[in-house]
């Protein structure tokens, strides 16, 4: 079940590159993640009833997982929205696999105990390191400020991801009475709470001809529901059945789907410092969570 679980997870993400790149084209890129968001709220409201689990929560741990929220759909929408508006969806789920590296790496300094140090992680950790600078390393070369801002962008984007996912381990092992849809709708209406105000404050009204709309309406509906209210709540029990570190270890397969759904869809060939970043970072990613020898 947990396998399945994961490979639709890794699927659902995997095509959230590509319907986001045409949505920052047409309209503000925290209009475009505010959206996505509302939806996905709107989505859990209905179906959380339905599903017998409740929406509200009246605990101390509260404020935690609204603190959780900001760096599990806030900081991350907003950085890869953004980011999106300069550089190609494949890139940028070529950047999301590196979500396991910031959660060993944040793991190790901040929760030690939970993930342990040694030679292996560290080589695993490092081939990691390696892999982005393959890739960073044209566009500083080349002065591409623009596409090297996005990069940037979304790195900052996986490294949010990664401290999401070790606070929702606490959350999960601390409070296990807390359903994690109940916590998934939570933390989605925090960030609304915040996203919301910043396109609002921040970003010019979108005026989205009518073109467009078929576009929108199939983009944002695949993002809210799909990648977003049904994906999380897949990797939220992925992440309380095998722990942060395993769970995120789905990041991996993102960039092939995105980098395949790029493809067929937009016909963008990936350069030769993206594919081979790729295989480095995953390279890394396989060594750091290989299974000890017992």
């Amino acid at each position: 079940m947990n396998i399945a679980l994961y490979i639709l997870v890794a699927g659902f993400w995997g095509g959230s590159f590509i319907a986001i790149k045409p949505l920052v084209e047409v309209m503000p890129p925290m209009y475009a993640a505010a959206l996505r968001i509302a939806i996905a709220v709107l989505f859990l409201a209905l179906a959380l009833p339905v599903l017998k689990a409740p929406l509200f929560i009246r605990t101390s741990v509260k404020k935690r997982i609204w603190l959780t929220g900001q760096f599990a759909f806030t900081l991350p929408f907003a950085l890869l929205f953004w980011g999106e508006q300069r550089i190609a969806p494949g890139l940028a789920g070529i950047l999301n696999g590196t979500v396991p590296l910031f959660v060993f790496a944040l793991g190790a300094i901040f929760t030690p105990k939970a993930e342990p140090i040694n030679a292996r992680r560290v080589l695993g950790l490092l081939f990691g390191i390696t892999g982005l600078i393959v890739i960073f390393y044209p566009q500083i070369m080349e002065s591409q400020s623009n596409s090297l801002l996005g990069t940037v962008a979304v790195t900052l984007m996986s490294a949010s991801y990664a401290v999401s996912a070790l606070m929702n381990r606490s959350i999960f092992i601390g409070s296990p009475e807390i359903h994690p849809f109940t916590n998934l709708f939570q933390q989605l209406l925090a960030s609304l709470c915040v996203l919301g105000p910043i396109a609002i404050l921040f970003n010019s009204w979108p005026t989205i001809e009518p073109k467009d709309y078929p576009m929108v309406m199939t983009s944002t509906l695949y993002l809210g529901v799909g990648s977003t209210s049904i994906a999380f709540v897949m990797f939220y029990r992925l992440i309380k059945a095998w722990g942060a570190v395993r769970a995120s270890t789905v990041t991996y397969i993102i960039p092939i789907a995105a980098l395949l759904f790029d493809f067929l869809i937009n016909r963008t060939q990936p350069v030769f410092s993206e594919l081979s970043g790729v295989l480095i970072v995953t390279a890394g990613v396989i060594i750091l969570n290989w299974p000890s020898r017992r």
